[in-house]
């Protein structure tokens, strides 16, 4: 291997197929540096066409080279096109013309010149189009992003505050940390429970044994099982740290509840059981007025590049890097990254057959790469999600410094844990509390409650909205994976004003009590597995919050 040769076109943003790399010379990476385009990806039949097309042949003796020069054009997937174009030195008797065929043929070549940009430009719109309109019938042509002007962005004031970062400890869990995990998550939910005005009175489980039939009772307690009657009411075992009591609650309320929530029940006694008239759970409350910035300023949200991936769509993502810069994006002060940066390696069976970059550190360097069209007075926050390098039990804690070498230092890079409440802009303010998260639990919630099986896939805001009134994101221990730390960090103990998440690859952007919900589309193409499973993305949109107002708008690329 030229790893001299491999080295320089990575640095031009190359990837180079591993046959590729084995045969390729100097030469053939001069030669790719005088395409139009530098390709995404190099491979051992584009080095071919290129040697074949690219010919040197001697001129008489005097040591001088003619190049037989190819003017390639880069075609989506690695191959090329070619016009011939003569370079071969002329004896000076043919140099000398005359000043009118020197005009004449200025002219000409300002023709062909002008000709060429045009046919470029058709090609990238044909390269584009053919790209979107392959990947997604979500695709709207007449909607996507035009990038009118390079801009001139001023300099603005911004501010990062990653709020109540927690430890996350990498030891064995045994008993205790189990005891403590649970025990911390109800006495969050409690307090939160017992704000709402009709759980002022809730009792603990064990003083329930003494009350009499028909009197009022209320409680708070774990969902420890549930199963369903012949009248299709369900019977709930609730449990709280001073025992278990069961409670009947109707079909509506029943389908909706999964094992290890938190809830509270009002109703009246019937012996050892209450006849519930209703199920409470924490949610949000009604909001007094809706937070925002005196300054103008945006945040971006996107996730799921999936850089690596052969489904990756690189064109795409480049154009929102290029429109940050533009005129139009000039009051972006925040890029919102929830997670999947990168496609990761043995996420799932068969995965190896779908990666364009098999080394998960190369596939970092192409995140890195991809950064450098961030302007440098926009603020990049990131969190990890489940393709990523670090663990997968929830909580993640932040993605770590070598894997960016390049950025890290960066003064607008910030790398957060996942989940990860983060204050934005609290200038003259109290800022906006992003909560961010990259939704791993998402899949198994859904599978538990018939209503979000049957459309929370396509409108990913059903599922967020649901967490949210739970004031949990993952209210099920064991279905996927947490770390049962001292402190449950994954309870939704503070509101938030965005709540914004990933992982779906599919695109929400509503509102519920006061706060933007936001899922954050993808900029990945339909894999094979996703096939498989019968899901279609909804890739290339960002969502864009103003600050100062809350409005939103989306933007298609």
């Amino acid at each position: 291997m030229n790893e001299e040769a491999v080295k320089q076109l990575t640095k031009q943003g190359c990837m180079v197929e591993k046959d590729a790399a084995e045969a390729i010379s100097v030469e053939d990476v001069e030669m790719i540096k005088e395409l139009d385009a530098t390709p995404m990806f190099v491979s051992s039949k584009m080095i071919e066409k290129l040697r074949e097309r690219c010919t040197m042949v001697s001129n008489g003796g005097s040591g001088v080279k003619t190049v037989q020069k190819q003017k390639m054009t880069v075609k989506q997937g690695g191959g090329t096109e070619a016009e011939t174009e003569s370079t071969e030195p002329q004896q000076s008797e043919k140099i000398s013309r005359t000043e009118e065929s020197s005009e004449e043929t200025a002219v000409e070549t300002d023709q062909e010149k002008t000709q060429e940009q045009s046919t470029s430009s058709e090609e990238m719109t044909e390269d584009l189009e053919k790209e979107f309109e392959t990947k997604s019938s979500y695709f709207d042509k007449n909607k996507t992003v035009e990038i009118k002007d390079t801009g001139v962005r001023e300099k603005r004031d911004t501010k990062v505050e990653i709020m109540d970062e927690k430890q996350i400890t990498q030891e064995e869990k045994d008993v205790p940390e189990f005891l403590g995990y649970y025990n911390s998550r109800y006495d969050k939910m409690k307090k939160l429970l017992t704000r709402r005005q009709e759980m002022k009175s809730a009792t603990t489980i064990n003083r329930l044994e003494g009350r009499s039939e028909g009197e009022e009772a209320t409680t708070i307690g774990f969902v420890n099982d549930k199963y369903s009657t012949n009248s299709g009411k369900y019977i709930v075992e609730l449990e709280d740290k001073t025992g278990a009591f069961k409670a009947l609650v109707d079909e509506r309320e029943g389908d909706r509840l999964v094992p290890d929530e938190v809830i509270g029940v009002s109703g009246s006694m019937g012996g050892d059981i209450i006849y519930a008239n209703s199920v409470i759970r924490p949610d949000l409350p009604i909001p007094q007025g809706t937070n925002s910035t005196k300054d103008k300023i945006q945040a971006a949200y996107i996730s799921d590049l999936h850089m690596g991936s052969q489904d990756t769509l690189h064109k795409r993502l480049d154009r929102f890097g290029e429109w940050l810069s533009t005129e139009e994006a000039k009051h972006i002060g925040y890029l919102v990254m929830p997670g999947d940066l990168v496609e990761g390696v043995g996420v799932y069976p068969g995965q190896k057959e779908e990666l364009e970059v098999e080394d998960i550190y190369k596939q970092y360097q192409l995140f890195e790469e991809w950064f450098q069209k961030v302007p440098e007075d926009i603020q990049v926050i990131v969190g990890p999600g489940n393709h990523e390098i670090t663990r997968l039990a929830e909580p993640q804690p932040r993605l770590p410094k070598k894997v960016f070498p390049d950025i890290d230092d960066y003064n607008n890079f910030h790398r957060v844990q996942n989940p990860q409440m983060v204050r934005l802009h609290a200038i003259r303010s109290k800022g906006i509390k992003n909560l961010m998260y990259h939704g791993y639990s998402f899949d198994d919630h859904v599978d538990k409650i018939q209503d979000l099986r049957e459309k929370a896939y396509e409108e990913p805001h059903h599922v967020m909205i649901d967490l949210l009134k739970r004031r949990h994101l993952a209210p099920t221990y064991g279905d996927n994976m947490i770390s049962p730390e001292m402190n449950d960090q994954l309870v939704i103990e503070e509101e938030p004003d965005v709540f914004v998440s990933g992982h779906f690859h599919s695109h929400a952007n509503t509102t519920y009590k006061g706060v933007n919900v936001i899922n954050s589309s993808t900029f990945q193409a339909q894999t094979d597995f996703q096939k498989r499973m019968g899901h279609e993305p909804d890739p290339g949109k960002v969502t864009i919050v103003d600050y100062k107002t809350r409005k939103t708008q989306v933007k298609q690329f």
